[in-house]
């Protein structure tokens, strides 16, 4: 190993998932290089995760990937639970879609892992900082003073390299052998089910129903039969079976004869043309890692936390670690931060990851209960368990509604605003995400296009003051300072910086500094903020 040449790069990422790939596509934003590489050969063939919430395409329509995705995922209003004895029998209800109230200019999206990937992956095919290995896994590390070296090993040549870097980012999922050697520990039950997944083709679309339902939740009549469900990928002919194997090993076919016979008593369909594309057995876990950064070792997504898939933010809230962390990457490598700032990393995103970890725990208790409520008869019973499930899907505030309550942030003496899961109140108060509001009359334009590479000094109305100042402090300091004026500082859409205050928000749109008065010095004020955030 010492006698092999060193390859240099600044952060190097293992793990070429969802995850994996967004922190590539950040950092080449940035104009950090980096490496990812990834053990398997391409992306995934697996839909895996089927669902990008409100932030995450905020994010896509940032990075210019939006449209892509969204036109391979579902028609909007398509976020809805169908309780059916099967695709083609009896529909016992069905919930409601979310409703979108104009507090972001991207809505979420049905739209399956495998879609994701390979748009984000084409992004990057232009990338100038971001390299991507596939089939090349990562066996070991080692921090040498400022610098971390990882091995690699070509799984089609067998070659081993060696890579040296500034940053290592951990992507490499749930079973993460970087965590494991970085001596981190995961927190919670490691195994709360054991699940399959059979991926298959077979044409629905005679059933209207399959244009603009998210899953089939099927219980049958059949007395021992376990429920289970279809999850929708494409709407069309493309369908991911899901069923436990923990509680009862005979639940699951162990033939593709039996599969098949299975998924056709799932759709009713006993002449359905099945073809079998591929399958996954994998554990259901609720748990968060002990801390998410370990020297120059980061954890993101599914290697910092392992949530039911009751809720779909999995891949969410690994793409926000991402988010999050990149900026602080960059700032660091730029000089323009001090390391300190790689702290509020796992102190900001622990206790998020900890939030929806259990919220995805909590909705996976609804569905035995629902299946019970379908099989006492009862309507009443069945329309209040169905209804209920609404608090599953309808989940904008958990989404959106979190903040920092420490780490990169500096507080003005608020209190947190109560936690509603289901509904979202903006603010800008510190630690929050910046509010939305459209700047045109297009609807092209919005205040979350002001927060992506700089900080951004945002000012009511009457500002003007502050604006003078922050180009003084941004000449002095040679920190770019984005300077933006509010045209309107309404609290009902969420400001209270009020006509003559200002917040001072993060490249990552959360708000760092708010002070809603002009006080007697504004560049010492502003001066002092971000010296507090960045030394």
């Amino acid at each position: 190993m010492a006698e092999q040449t060193v390859n240099e790069t600044s952060v190097f990422i293992v793990g070429g998932g969802p995850v994996g790939l967004a922190m590539a596509l950040l950092l080449d934003r940035f104009g950090i290089d980096c490496v990812v590489a990834e053990k398997n050969a391409s992306t995934t063939e697996h839909p895996k995760s089927r669902g990008c919430l409100v932030r995450t395409m905020e994010l896509f329509r940032q990075w210019g990937i939006e449209a892509a995705i969204r036109a391979r995922g579902l028609p909007d209003n398509s976020d809805v639970f169908a309780f059916v004895e099967s695709v083609a029998g009896k529909e016992y209800g069905r919930t409601r879609p979310e409703p979108d109230l104009g507090q972001t200019p991207a809505w979420k999206c049905i739209v399956a892992q495998d879609a994701v990937e390979e748009e984000i992956l084409k992004a990057l095919k232009s990338s100038r900082y971001a390299r991507v290995l596939f089939s090349t896994e990562a066996d070991s590390l080692a921090e040498e003073g400022d610098r971390i070296t990882v091995r690699t090993r070509s799984l089609t040549s067998g070659a081993d390299e060696r890579w040296r870097a500034r940053y290592l980012i951990a992507a490499d999922g749930a079973g993460s052998p970087i965590r494991r050697e970085a001596g981190i520990e995961m927190v919670g039950p490691a195994t709360l089910a054991v699940m399959a997944n059979e991926y298959w083709r077979g044409d629905l679309s005679r059933f209207e129903s399959t244009q603009s339902t998210t899953a089939f939740f099927i219980t049958s009549k059949e007395s021992g039969t376990l429920p289970s469900t279809i999850l929708n990928t494409n709407g069309h002919d493309r369908w991911l079976t899901l069923f436990s194997v923990g509680a009862d090993e005979h639940a699951r076919p162990q033939s593709d004869v039996e599969l098949v016979d299975f998924i056709r008593r799932q759709t009713g369909v006993a002449d359905l043309g099945v073809e079998l594309i591929n399958r996954s057995v994998w554990r259901m876990s609720r748990q968060v890692a002990t801390e998410f950064k370990r020297g120059r070792v980061f954890l993101v997504g599914d290697s910092a936390h392992r949530f039911p898939p009751t809720g779909g933010f999995g891949l969410n809230t690994g793409v926000q670690d991402a988010h999050n962390l990149a900026w602080k990457i960059a700032f660091v490598l730029s000089g323009w931060a001090s390391e300190r700032l790689l702290d509020s990393y796992s102190t900001e995103r622990k206790p998020v990851a900890e939030s929806n970890a259990d919220f995805s725990l909590g909705n996976s208790f609804r569905f035995p209960l629902v299946a019970e409520a379908i099989r006492s008869g009862n309507p009443d019973q069945i329309a209040f368990r169905i209804n209920d499930v609404d608090n599953h899907l309808h989940s904008i505030g958990q989404g959106l509604g979190f903040t920092y309550e420490s780490g990169a942030v500096i507080a003005d003496g608020t209190a947190p605003p109560a936690r509603d899961t289901r509904h979202y109140r903006p603010s800008d108060r510190p630690g929050s995400r910046f509010p939305h509001i459209w700047l045109d009359l297009t609807r092209r334009s919005s205040t979350l296009d002001w927060f992506d590479k700089q900080f951004a000094l945002v000012t009511g109305p009457m500002g003007g003051d502050w604006l003078e100042a922050g180009k003084r402090v941004s000449a002095k300091t040679r920190l770019p300072l984005q300077m933006q004026t509010l045209p309107t500082a309404n609290p009902d859409d969420g400001f209270m910086l009020g006509l003559r205050g200002a917040v001072l928000v993060r490249p990552d749109g959360h708000v760092a500094w708010r002070m809603p008065w002009p006080p007697a010095d504004p560049d010492r004020e502003l001066a002092q903020a971000l010296s507090a955030l960045l030394s």
